[in-house]
């Protein structure tokens, strides 16, 4: 059986309508690998007087970030068929992010709250681990002359509750002399609760991108973040926790033990 050829009319009526579907808006939100940011520069900050007392961290901690498209920013076909092209994102529809008719203004705050709910649980999960852990510490503790109040944050233009598990390393650097970080670049995320137990988060993948990009070779992911990494960059490590004492015990390991876990390690715990 032979096919006739659409007529040449049609071909053009439909070569305008796709190349009309690549400048007009859809209802899709971008999901792309966001930057990742050095805790231990001025994100953490804690008196002097307190991190005088052991030796400058060095290396970099690094906080990692999911960019979206906000509720009313407009996505274009042609947006979408880049992302498609150069598999750097996920495109969704909207609605998979975003109440209907959701408020902008309202989602930043609450996006904020995340944020600042997430440092306060930080600051009180390092300072319990570091009662228990570090002698040193526990008596300035324990007197209130080192106190939640003493520890600022500096990190405008993110929101959420995944730089939890970061924050409260950053602090634990700070103040303990036992040098986790010793020089590497080390990234990571998850929730933290006051106990300091580490919660899931989204984007893991994204997250492994942008730790990637920066020059991370070790990424600290949350344990119920396992079923969802299905592909790690080359070169990064990635090892699952499910608390904070678990990712300082980390920490602390030989570079030599380190290297002999496998790609994703901790799961199975």
């Amino acid at each position: 059986m032979r096919f006739s050829p659409l007529p040449r009319l049609v071909k053009y009526f439909l070569a305008f309508i796709l190349v009309l579907s690549l400048f007009i808006p859809l209802p899709f939100a971008i999901v792309l690998p966001g930057p990742a940011t050095d805790v231990l520069g001025s994100v953490v900050k804690i008196p002097a007087r307190f991190t005088d007392k052991v030796p400058a961290p060095t290396g970099k901690l690094m906080l990692t970030t999911v960019s979206v498209s906000t509720p009313n920013s407009k996505v274009f076909g042609l947006e979408v068929l880049l992302r498609w092209i150069q598999a750097d994102g996920v495109v969704v529809p909207k609605s998979v992010i975003y109440e209907p008719d959701v408020d902008v203004e309202e989602e930043k705050k609450a996006s904020k709250a995340e944020m600042d709910g997430s440092q306060d649980n930080a600051v009180a999960a390092a300072f319990n681990y570091l009662n228990r852990y570090e002698p040193s510490l526990a008596q300035s503790l324990r007197s209130g002359n080192l106190n939640s109040r003493l520890v600022k944050f500096d990190l405008p233009n993110t929101g959420g509750p995944s730089g939890g598990l970061i924050f409260a390393l950053g602090i634990i650097e700070k103040l303990d002399s036992a040098q986790l970080v010793n020089g590497r670049l080390i990234a990571g995320t998850g929730t933290i609760n006051k106990k300091g137990v580490v919660g899931p988060i989204g984007g893991i993948e994204d997250k492994l991108i942008g730790a990637k990009r920066a020059g991370a070779t070790l990424f600290i992911a949350p344990i119920d973040n396992c079923i969802d990494i299905t592909h790690i960059p080359k070169g990064l490590q990635v090892v699952a926790v499910s608390t904070l004492a678990q990712a300082v015990t980390l920490l602390k390991k030989p570079a030599q033990a380190l290297a002999k876990l496998p790609t994703l390690s901790g799961c199975s715990n």
